[in-house]
């Protein structure tokens, strides 16, 4: 395992806390994909959260810094009642879930994560579906040829 995918996958496990049990308003995070948005389509639930990751910035030739900017979308049915307010209602049930006191995530991170700007999302003619990305940075370091090292073991975590 490397260490992006690692804080791609703790990032999902943050946002998974988005549910009914958990307090909030939505069980989108029943529903979180990596990588990319689906298209919410009529079997689909109402909401989901995408992680997906964007382009990174490095520096250094042999250990890398890397600024991983990560894109955190709230995403719902064009279709639903009122659908822009409930992604904008879950764009902030996402920022509670990921913006805790840790901003290392468990100290996976060289520095803090920040957020960054929040943007709509495209919506392609024929698109199902709406929503809003918000983008955390996500510093790291990742020595050259080796980008598992340093990447904590499970008896460490």
């Amino acid at each position: 395992m490397t260490r992006r995918l690692l804080i791609l996958e703790r990032l999902a496990a943050l946002a998974a806390v988005v549910t009914r049990a958990n307090g909030f308003a939505s069980d989108a995070g029943l529903h979180v994909y990596l990588g990319a948005a689906p298209e919410l389509g009529p079997d689909d639930p109402d909401e989901a959260i995408a992680i997906v990751p964007r382009e990174d910035v490095t520096s250094e030739p042999n250990y890398q810094n890397v600024d991983l900017p990560v894109e955190i979308q709230a995403i719902a049915k064009a279709t639903i009642t009122e659908p822009w307010i409930a992604v904008e209602a879950l764009l902030g049930a996402i920022k509670l879930a990921i913006e805790l006191e840790d901003r290392t995530l468990g100290s996976l991170l060289k520095g803090r994560m920040s957020r960054g700007s929040t943007r709509p999302l495209e919506r392609p003619p024929g698109s199902t579906t709406i929503g809003l990305g918000v983008t955390y940075r996500c510093p790291y370091v990742e020595p050259w040829g080796n980008p598992a090292i340093g990447v904590p073991t499970e008896e460490s975590t």
